[in-house]
């Protein structure tokens, strides 16, 4: 066993001899490279409503697009900006996890901007997970896009405010947030840095087996819908509807930009599924495997100790080197 490995891991390791087999289905390189292309485009953006510089959040609002989508899609954030920097600071996008922003995301965004980053901190529900109607199995391919859309039009608004370089751009996800980034990091290649709480690849066995109450609904839901009596059938469904997935674009990102923190003990994202993320991409050096369970995960490094100033000292340092995708 490898030195770096932690006794943590090496007790999951053993644990996971026990879950079933891993049932991701990678797509041809044909489907990939059309997949990588639909995210090859530049939205029309509109500000709706701008802010000042500020470490407090302040409200923001604009329309962005996708050829996917017929309509302008409106995104809501909370922007932090310092104020009157020495020299422009880098940008920072946050996803938030599923039940939205909380005072901890407002947290996270104020130390962030207190060290010299920007924030964008997106507020909008792009899921789809909350309607009151059982939305339409492909929704799930089009909350990867909105996110995509979302943070490429942030891009254009963060760039017209003097303080910001648009140049140094990143992105902060928790859970669902930090499944969503994923993707959205792996096909902008302006993104050249991301911290990634709890995250993990395959959706469709992420979305059969999570004990999160609204995903356990839209289960059910499904299920009843289909006529399925097993989640055996309800993941096969999805692996046969879905084509966007985090692991189909690991290839894309350099595991050096990425800060993981993980849990080996979760039923949320499944740790099964945050692992096979994890070796898709090399292995990512800077990451931390926790015994807690889900939030708590989260909530070990973020609501206590110096966790927060950690990540944000983590993402100066990944902004003062190049952007090893676009060599900038």
């Amino acid at each position: 066993m490898k030195s770096y490995f932690s006794a943590t891991l090496i007790s999951w390791l053993i644990l996971s001899l026990a879950v079933p087999a891993f049932a991701y289905r990678p797509v041809t390189e044909e489907k990939l490279q059309e997949l990588v292309q639909s995210f090859q485009y530049t939205p029309t953006v509109k500000q709706v409503r701008t802010s000042k510089a500020s470490c407090t959040a302040q409200d923001i609002e604009f329309t962005t697009t996708y050829p996917q989508r017929d309509s302008e899609l409106t995104i809501k954030a909370k922007s932090f900006v310092p104020v009157n920097p020495t020299a422009k600071v880098p940008v920072i996008f946050m996803l938030p996890p599923l039940g939205g922003a909380s005072s901890l995301d407002l947290l996270v965004g104020k130390k962030f901007c207190e060290n010299n980053l920007a924030v964008m901190l997106i507020t909008t529900n792009l899921t789809g997970l909350n309607s009151d109607t059982l939305v339409p199995v492909t929704d799930h391919d089009h909350t990867h896009r909105r996110v995509a859309a979302a943070l490429k039009g942030a891009l254009i608004v963060a760039a017209t405010y003097p303080e910001i370089n648009t140049k140094k751009a990143g992105i902060f996800g928790i859970s669902l947030g930090a499944i969503l980034g994923s993707v959205a990091y792996s096909v902008i290649p302006e993104l050249s840095a991301a911290t990634l709480f709890v995250n993990g690849g395959d959706v469709p066995h992420i979305l059969a087996v999570s004990d999160q109450g609204p995903v356990v609904n839209l289960k059910n839901a499904r299920m009843q819908e289909q006529g399925f009596t097993t989640v055996e059938q309800y993941e096969n469904f999805l692996n046969e509807n879905l084509e966007i997935d985090p692991l189909h674009f690991t290839r894309f990102v350099n595991p050096e930009t990425l800060k993981l923190y993980l849990s080996n003990n979760d039923k949320s994202v499944p740790t099964v599924d945050q692992v096979n993320y994890y070796n898709a991409l090399g292995k990512p050096k800077e990451t931390k495997f926790s015994s807690l369970p889900h939030m708590e995960t989260v909530l070990s490094t973020l609501a206590v100790g110096n966790g927060k100033q950690q990540i944000a000292d983590w993402f100066n340092a990944r902004f003062a080197l190049p952007n090893p995708r676009l060599g900038q």
